[in-house]
Order: structure tokens, then sequence, then C-alpha cells
């Protein structure tokens, strides 16, 4: 019965430890979750960042390859070629988009985490406390 008054203690801090390292620890079940959303949305991110730049590939390919485009651009920017002549109307603006944006800007949140030596010390805490509570709980039945 001796050695069972140390055991329960073992026991119980080296529970307390794993289950704070496998839940909230660096490695857990909660720190790695977050990283797996994180790491989703950064997949979709990159997929419309690569549809985006198809669209923009597609853009400077017809600008540097398409007589019509380049015409079109140039009208839109006051050039015309001799011998033609533009009808400017009031109020029209031209078809061509130029709100080109590159993106949005997506910053890298930190998983929230316990350190290791923080469960390590609630684990000896838990422990202590335990090992306490059995020598207390021994003295009192012995000296009953």
């Amino acid at each position: 019965m001796k050695r069972f008054r140390f055991i329960i203690p073992f026991f119980c801090g080296t529970f307390v430890y794993t289950a704070l390292l496998m839940t909230v620890g660096p490695k857990g079940f909660l720190p790695m979750s977050h990283l797996q959303k994180e790491a989703e949305t950064m997949k979709e991110h990159i997929s419309s960042l690569k549809t985006m730049n198809e669209e923009l590939a597609a853009q400077v390919k017809n600008l540097s390859a398409n007589p019509d485009t380049i015409a079109v651009y140039a009208h839109e920017l006051g050039y015309i070629a001799e011998g033609e002549r533009l009808i400017k109307l009031s109020g029209f603006i031209g078809g061509i988009d130029r709100n080109l944006h590159p993106g949005t800007l997506i910053t890298r949140v930190k998983p929230i985490f316990l350190e290791d030596w923080i469960c390590k010390t609630a684990g000896i805490a838990t422990g202590l406390m335990a090992l306490a509570i059995s020598i207390v709980y021994f003295l009192k039945k012995n000296q009953r």
C-alpha cells in the first residue's frame, strides 16, 4: 500500500501533463486545427491569385499581339492613327477596366497554445497536490 500512495500522484501528474499537451500544447489538437483552417484559407487565396494571374496574362497577351486591342487602348489614351477621326461623346466613359488590384492581404495569425514548460509545471503541481492529499489521507487513516 505504501507504493500505491506514490503511484497515484505520479499517474495524476502524468495524466494532466499528457492531457494538456495533447489538447492545447504546441502540437495539440486545437493549435493543429487552427493551422489546418489557416492552410485552407491560404490555398483558397492562392487559387484566386492564380485565376487573377491568368486573366492578367491574357490581357498582356492581347495588348502585345492583338492590333485591335492596341488600337482601343490607344484611342482611350487619346491617340489616333493617320487619317482617322474620333468622335468624343460627353459623359461617356470608355470600356477599359483600369481598376486592377493585386489581391487582398492575408496576415498570418499565430495559433494560441500553452508552452511545454507550462504543461510540465501543471503536471508536476498536480502530482505534488495528489501526493499531499494521499499523504494526508493515509496519515488520517493510520491514526484511526
